[in-house]
């Protein structure tokens, strides 16, 4: 055999080898090394533009949002933002008699994936100039790794605040040794990081590279981390630079955009990327579903997150005069509706819904976690493939948000609120078709305030953890978290109930409570990682 054949079948041996690598989790606890570099991957890899297009699918292929698959970051997520909003909170180990532990699963392995991704794109980063191709194309390629890195970094920021920050591969020996970075180390790079991505990357990809980051998804993070640091008047330019793009709309559907139907909408600035029974989610149409239609339970919602959703009129349940506490699901926010399904109120497949909480338990998740209120945003009704394999994209960013962030800058940073703003930014998103809630006309700001609050709480609930990055940042997180929890209305007669459930006075159940303390804010280091690193240092208020 020819040296020239030999060479070429250890060279798809290797792009094998190096695929698998960026592909897998690693099977060592060593989080902070993940792609050893070889004699043979130097010499015969990262030689021609199609190996570094692998590459680079290697990085988004173990994205996913953050973790190792988009969805997986968002279910727990939700577990963890919404554990003031949902009953799975107590899987996250908060309770009037239990603490955050660095040693819970989910702490470990949201650290876990998030330094994996972060060696896969330094790897990347690291070997992209090896490659002789287009320099614009390369450059375009390193702003697309460089924003999925900074969206790891945000999030580690957002979390731990705490963190080693690498910008190059690492030996086990320096992993094993690295320090943590300071906050404002931390909050340069990723602003910087993004600032040159989106300088380098396209207003919008080509068809061939559906999904793939453009500059609006890195600006629209940047926005994030302004709001984050109250930097409002950059936070408002940023988002207006986003505006002036005019590459997304408002789509005037709501429920489809978080179904397969609605993946190529231009509302969607970044999503995380399914392929049917190829490259499946296993959440949406499996776990979250209600067990009465194949699922399990995995998203029971608390009474306090309905309550959010105004009547048609724009008012709170408390202000509006058509609110019938005997029919409290009449007349609401159409956005209710699409999220949540409500027992005796949602139709499906023709027939009411009906999930007392005896029925729910008879499969799927049973116990105390049932409140009788599922997610459905996410659920595709008409979906009638592998429920394990679904293929609808999921909205990492939307351009709702973009309008409502833009807002809330402007009236944050003190700037004159005019009805031409409110028109261009909140009033397009409560007007989309399939919502037509009223305008607003406020300009007071700490009325609007309240109005823009609830309107990102309505309206981006469950997506991708900015329930949870609204909160922490508003530092209402403590407030909303540490409140007795309720689910549904079962009796209409409370004093003669002899059910199996604790109930209010007014016949709701009480589904447990949360003690939330001042350092919940940020997370305690993993345990593993404190462990095998004398340089790291755990956060304030954990042992």
């Amino acid at each position: 055999m020819t040296t020239e054949n030999l060479n070429r079948i250890a060279k798809k041996n290797l792009l094998i080898l190096v695929l698998m690598i960026l592909l897998t989790p690693a099977c060592k606890e060593n989080y902070l090394v993940e792609n050893p570099k070889t004699s043979l991957s130097e010499a015969i890899f990262w030689q021609s533009e199609e190996e570094a297009h692998q590459a680079l699918m290697g990085c988004y292929a173990y994205n996913g949002g953050w973790p190792e698959r988009l969805l997986d970051l968002d279910k727990t997520m939700i577990y963890m933002s919404h554990w003031a909003g949902y009953s799975s909170w107590r899987d996250f180990g908060y309770g009037r008699e239990r603490e955050i532990s660095p040693i819970h699963g989910t702490i470990t392995t949201l650290w876990r994936n998030a330094f994996k991704k972060i060696a896969r794109t330094n790897y990347f980063l690291d070997n992209i100039d090896k490659v002789d191709m287009d320099e614009t194309r390369k450059t375009a390629m390193k702003g697309e790794v460089k924003f999925l890195r900074a969206f790891t970094y945000f999030w580690l920021l957002q979390l731990w605040e705490n963190v080693p920050l690498i910008k190059t591969t690492l030996t086990a020996d320096q992993a094993n040794s690295i320090s943590q970075a300071s906050k404002e180390e931390l909050v340069n790079f990723i602003l910087t990081e993004l600032t040159e991505a989106a300088q380098n990357l396209p207003v919008k990809q080509a068809a061939s590279a559906k999904g793939r980051v453009e500059k609006g998804a890195a600006l629209a993070l940047k926005g994030r981390l302004l709001l984050a640091e109250e930097k409002w008047s950059e936070a408002a330019v940023t988002y207006k630079e986003i505006m002036d793009l005019n590459r997304y709309i408002i789509d005037p559907r709501y429920k489809e955009l978080f179904e397969d139907e609605g993946e190529n909408s231009d509302e969607i600035i970044f999503a995380n990327q399914y392929m049917e029974n190829e490259l499946g989610e296993t959440i949406t149409q499996h776990i979250i579903k209600s067990s009465l239609y194949g699922g399990f339970n995995g998203c029971n919602i608390f009474q306090h997150v309905l309550d959010k959703f105004p009547m048609v009129d724009g008012e709170s349940i408390s202000v509006s005069g058509i609110y019938d506490p005997e029919n409290p699901f009449q007349n609401r926010d159409p956005r209710l509706y699409s999220t949540v399904l409500i027992t005796g109120y949602s139709e499906v497949n023709g027939k009411i819904f009906e999930g007392d909480p005896e029925t729910i338990a008879k499969t799927g998740q049973t116990g105390p976690n049932i409140t009788g209120y599922i997610l459905q945003k996410f659920w595709d009704k008409d979906y009638e493939g592998n429920p394990r394999q679904y293929g609808g994209d999921y909205p990492q960013i939307r351009y709702a948000e973009i309008l409502l962030s833009r807002l809330e800058a402007e009236l944050e940073a003190g700037n004159s609120i005019t009805q031409e703003l409110l028109d261009n930014t909140i009033n397009l998103v409560r007007q989309r078709e399939a919502i037509n809630m009223p305008i607003v006309t406020e300009t007071n700001l700490n009325k609007l305030r309240d109005i823009v609050r609830r309107e990102r709480a309505i309206e981006l609930t469950f997506e991708g953890g900015i329930d949870y990055f609204d909160l922490k940042r508003w530092r209402t997180l403590k407030e909303e978290a540490s409140q007795e929890l309720h689910g549904m209305k079962i009796t209409d007669n409370p004093d003669e109930y002899e059910g199996l459930y604790a109930i209010t006075e007014d016949g709701h159940l009480i589904i447990g409570s949360i003690e939330f303390h001042d350092h919940n804010y940020l997370w305690p280091i993993p345990l593993p990682e404190l462990d095998i690193n004398d340089n790291l240092h755990q956060n304030p208020g954990y042992n």
